[in-house]
């Protein structure tokens, strides 16, 4: 065998070794965020409330359901437009987002489970609202149930390291 072949069979072997380095680092780092937020999502502050947000759908009805089936005993802020929400009408739902928001405050409440459903749009100004308040953790509703996506803390993000 001439050191060509030894060569190419050596990187060929540097190349499968890395793959598998990299899928191995990858799927340890997302079991270990699975692991971090399913302990998160138990984890409750002194006063946490949830907040059900539907632009187009009421969506308070399924936010208790899986309240209730994962044991989580929280109330409730329930705030819905039902039907197709115009572009024009945005500013005037952010409006009584920050009045929540700020009735919340007040209330002294600690953390935030936040569910929403509507535009994507919308949901990018929601963030803006919310940047650096309380801690948020933020669900995803998929395949026909919700599940904790991400909490949002003061300057960080754990789901994103």
């Amino acid at each position: 065998m001439d050191l060509e072949k030894v060569l190419e069979v050596a990187a060929n072997l540097l190349q499968v070794g890395s793959v598998a380095f990299t899928a191995g680092f990858f799927f340890y780092n997302a079991w270990k965020l699975r692991r971090r937020l399913k302990a998160l999502e138990r984890q409750q502050t002194e006063h946490p409330v949830a907040l059900a947000i539907g632009l187009g759908l009421n969506i308070e009805g399924a936010v208790r359901q899986y309240l209730r089936e994962a044991g989580l005993d929280l109330p409730v802020e329930n705030y819905f437009v039902e039907g197709y929400v115009p572009r024009d009408k945005f500013y005037d739902i952010l409006r009584d987002i920050n009045r929540i928001k700020a009735r919340l405050t007040e209330e002294g409440v600690t953390e935030v489970h936040l569910f929403y459903r509507g535009p994507v749009t919308f949901a990018m100004a929601l963030g803006a609202i919310t940047d650096n308040w309380v801690p948020i953790k933020v669900y995803d509703y998929k395949g026909g149930k919700y599940q904790l996506h991400l909490v949002l803390e003061k300057e960080t993000v754990v789901g994103l390291q």
